[in-house]
């Protein structure tokens, strides 16, 4: 049976630490060797942490990355070897000399990984301290700020997977995480100015998902975010009022568009009359107004009721905060915060780094009749910002933070877009620390309530190895260009080699290169079809009035936009299967191709597709559509070992092949493994917030077995560590037959429904013969009912709808294929029949140009565009409608009539020949 890998219910989560217990840096003492300067400590067969130092004192502290280090002691053997040591684990050898530092030539360590072109298909890798790590596969890096789709302004940082097959972790001069006891429980500090090293090394070979699995055990889990921001989110730049905002949200209700988040930019606070160009500078070098805390109120007059409103219509929202400038004197909580400080700390009297001294110039921007201060003698002074001082960071979420949340702020956007580094404390990423700060808040604020507190959320830049923990990621101002479209592919799943799986971007680009302006439709729809495949599905851009993300602002895409962001609800129950994983296992949904298929070179060279979850095949189209045929290509490489099939066109294909395929613009194109069993939502929901029963099982065609395993929880709360349910589906093909068993639901949830609607879609297929649910044949119907089966001609698709059932019981849906079931019939036809009878009313204007305007459109087209409605009325006629579509006969039409542009012949011959081509 093909298995796929959704290990949910069994588990994983048995042989793993729990997520609660993910904290605990000190090893067991079991797993420590000792060796003069130098102690190493076995963690797992394939990963061990190496540390020398010159004192001989080693450090048992949580380092930025890693927390954990109390793992099950793996079997190990140790033997002295002059002064050093020899450890060898069932995965690899190492090997120390016991000669100070490690180096090059006191330090080895040996393993063996697969070699498929050596005879006996394995090789010895030899690592050393002096090894070329060029062989690293690379993690992300803090921002696209910039980025121009050939690379980053900033540099990535490494990975822990590696073509060499080992990669290294060097945490020697990070921060550390001490314990205190605030309800921080930890707070940062300094590593002190003794020399030392700290290294990790996974030596996994090409086993990529071994090596991630162990980098989740020591670094900390992914946390599943709320259930909702896997949903759509919009966010615009723009000078919104509260009836304006308000206006729009419900303008998405009206047209049925899902959507469950909506972000307020920094116009939500007062800016202080910001301006684009020559803007005053504040004392920390930022344009006085982009960091704010207090509410724009000829905007937002009440805050409360605004947020309120926004609720009622079932969003959720997030404020975007610029943190940089500290607390201003013109803020509301200016006094407020500064009490609440001075309250906590006794330094005030002491260093200007606290409050700055009042002997400083008054800034001459005139706002609102007065001035701005700035620490003119006698006036209050800013306050800098110093999150990483705990009695600061107190004061700033008590008397600043906290009370906008209690307004009705759901999470924070945290754009920090300035210095990288602390001024305060050497060296602290002043990304990580603040992502750091304002997710465990969470955590901290709502610890009372237990494991049905909400789940902690921030939407943040990356901060550094160890970021994962704080899901979720912001990448920054991208270029609306088709450049950086085709680029993101790469960017967001190389991100999951540091387990960094919830990279959200600007959807449509965030500004307009430079001299060019407004919003290309076609490649704002292309960036959509490409988000519902990315973690997070958000539209944005600058404030331009030219960028226009409101998509029923273009009706000529309005529809295959619409589609997009359908597609991306259904999807929804897969995805959240693919959340799970990525916290089970550390395997993040967007996954680069060499995780499955690490001996195949075009694993590594064709990565503008990838994995999404286990059975989904996804890509971008980087370019636009050819202006005579409206196809856009978009090449793939098909992994040998699977047949794969492309859902828009309904063809499948071997594995072991590079092909171009051609689609139009309402076209989104992506492969399903062949076979598999991909699990939907109902096609009406609205919000990913919303209660509902009812569950898609689609099961691509392939003649073989295969099973997942469906995974829920409540989609808000903390609890879903320990209380959640699994639902294992399998499918089994055997004399004519397919057998769908749906088990019985397994495990349990606050708020678990008792039963659901099942619905089983077999894609792509010819009308059953006979379709049975627990043994009892049902019928089939024309129209909607339950207890029954139906057939889609446009689709091609046989749908068996059932009663509620409980799902306590094992339900079976069995269907007998149709005799005349062939690929060569089935291959292409749904691609074909959709774009004729998309074509269809140009097609009529072209034909009532020519003399006898009462002319009906060839009988030979319309065998293709009305062959779906045909088939509707009749399916058991279904393959003799297929077999009557004559190619050739469609062009010939066409292709007749001296009067028929020569482009719309062209046109119609292209989009006819549904198929692939190969390519090198």
């Amino acid at each position: 049976m093909k298995k796929t890998v959704l290990i949910l219910a069994s588990l994983l989560i048995a042989t793993m630490a729990s997520a609660t217990n993910d904290y605990n840096p000190k090893a067991n003492p079991g797993a420590e060797v000792v060796c003069g300067n130098a102690r190493f400590t076995v963690l797992t067969p394939r990963l061990i942490r190496m540390e020398w130092s010159a004192d001989g004192r080693f450090e048992d502290n949580a380092t930025l990355a890693i927390v954990n280090r109390n793992l099950p002691v793996p079997s190990y053997k140790k033997a002295a070897k002059g002064k050093g040591v020899v450890i060898t684990t069932e995965g690899l050898k190492l090997t120390y000399t016991g000669e100070g530092k490690f180096n090059g030539k006191n330090l080895k360590v040996e393993f063996k990984m697969a070699d498929p072109s050596s005879k006996k298909g394995v090789k010895t890798v030899v690592w050393t301290p002096d090894s070329d790590d060029s062989g690293n596969l690379l993690g992300t890096t803090r921002t696209l700020d910039g980025c121009d789709g050939v690379k980053t302004k900033e540099p990535f940082d490494k990975g822990v997977v590696s073509r060499d097959g080992w990669a290294i972790i060097d945490e020697s001069t990070r921060h550390l995480f001490v314990e205190d006891d605030s309800d921080w429980k930890t707070w940062v500090a300094c590593r002190d100015d003794v020399e030392r090293q700290d290294l990790y090394i996974f030596a996994h070979g090409h086993d990529y998902k071994g090596a991630l699995g162990d980098f989740v055990k020591v670094a900390g889990r992914i946390p599943m975010p709320p259930k909702y921001t896997l949903g759509y989110w919009w966010s615009r730049y723009w000078q919104y009022s509260d009836a304006e905002f308000i206006d729009l949200g419900r303008k998405f209700r009206e047209m049925g568009i899902p959507i469950d988040i909506m972000v307020i930019d920094m116009d939500w606070h007062e800016t202080w009359t910001l301006k684009a160009k020559d803007c005053p500078k504040d004392r920390f070098g930022q344009r006085v107004g982009w960091t704010g805390y207090t509410w724009q109120k000829q905007l937002f007059p009440n805050p409360e009721n605004f947020l309120a409103e926004i609720h009622n219509m079932n969003y959720k929202t997030s404020l975007n905060l610029h943190p940089a400038s500290g607390i201003q004197p013109y803020e509301d909580c200016y006094d407020t915060f500064k009490a609440d400080f001075l309250s906590r700390t006794q330094e005030y009297d002491g260093p200007k780094d606290y409050i700055y001294a009042a002997d400083e110039k008054e800034n001459p921007y005139p706002y609102q009749g007065h001035k701005i201060r700035q620490g003119e003698p006698g006036q209050p002074a800013p306050i800098p910002f110093r999150i990483c001082d705990r009695n600061w960071a107190d004061a700033y979420f008590n008397s600043v933070i906290h009370p906008l949340e209690e307004q009705g702020v759901d999470f924070w956007w945290l754009d920090w877009q300035q210095w990288t580094i602390s001024r305060y404390t050497p060296e602290l990423s002043n990304t990580f620390w603040l992502n750091r700060t304002f997710f465990d808040d969470k955590v901290r604020r709502t610890e009372s309530e237990g494991k049905m507190a909400p789940r902690p959320l921030i939407y943040h830049r990356w901060g550094g190895l160890g970021s994962h923990r704080y899901q979720l990621g912001f990448s920054g101002d991208t270029y609306t260009t088709w450049q950086v479209l085709g680029y993101l592919p790469y960017f967001t799943s190389t991100a999951s080699n540091v387990g960094y799986g919830y990279w959200g971007h600007d959807i449509g680009g965030h500004m307009s290169p430079k001299g060019e302006s407004g919003t290309n439709p076609e490649m704002l729809t292309r960036w959509l079809q490409y988000g519902v495949f990315t973690p997070i599905f958000k539209t944005h851009s600058t404030k331009n009035s030219s960028l226009e993300r409101r998509i029923w602002a273009f009706p000529d895409y309005y529809e295959a936009m619409k589609s997009a962001i359908r597609l991306r609800y259904t999807l929804s129950p897969y995805i959240y299967t693919a959340a799970r994983i990525a916290y089970d296992t550390g395997v993040s949904m967007c996954r680069p191709m060499y995780y499955d298929y690490p001996e195949a070179e075009e694993a590594y060279t064709w990565n503008k597709q990838f994995m999404f979850g286990d059975d989904i095949l996804a890509c971008t189209i980087d370019q636009p559509a050819n202006q005579v045929t409206a196809l856009a290509e978009r090449t793939w490489w098909l992994p040998e070992g699977n047949d794969w099939y492309d859902v828009v066109t309904g063809a499948i294909l071997k594995g072991g092949q590079k092909v171009a395929g051609h689609y139009t613009i309402d076209e989104n194109p992506y492969f399903i493994k062949a076979g598999a069993i991909i699990p939907m939502a109902s096609k009406d929901i609205q919000t990913l917030q919303e209660e509902n029963d009812q569950l898609y099982l689609y099961i691509a065609p392939g003649m073989c077995d295969s099973q997942t395993s469906v995974y829920e929880d409540d989609g808000n709360s903390q609890a879903y560590e320990t209380d959640y349910a699994t639902t294992l589906v399998t499918k089994t093909i055997a004399d004519g037959k397919a057998l769908v068993k749906i088990a019985a639901r397994k495990g349990e949830y606050a708020g678990m429904k008792p039963e659901r609607r099942l619905r089983v879609v077999f894609d792509n297929i010819l009308p059953p013969a006979c379709v049975k649910v627990n043994g009892v044949e049902v019928p089939y119907s024309r129209f909607e009912g339950t207890g029954c089966w139906m057939y889609d001609g446009r689709e091609l698709a046989a749908t068996v709808v059932l009663d509620a059932t409980s799902c306590n019981e094992d339900v079976t849906v069995e269907i007998t294929y149709n005799p005349q079931e062939s690929r060569e019939l089935l291959d292409g036809k749904k691609a074909l029949m959709r774009r004729m009878y998309q074509l269809t009313p140009e097609a009529k204007l072209l034909f009532c140009s020519l003399e006898d305007a009462y002319m009906m459109l060839p009988i030979d087209y319309l065998k293709a565009s009305q062959c779906a409605s045909l088939v509707n009325e009749a399916p058991e006629n279904a393959a003799q409608y297929l077999s009557d579509i004559d190619l050739e006969a469609v062009y010939k039409a066409v292709e007749i009539y001296e009067h028929i542009p020569a482009d719309f012949k062209a046109k119609v011959r292209a989009q006819a020949q549904v198929g692939f081509v190969p390519v090198e």
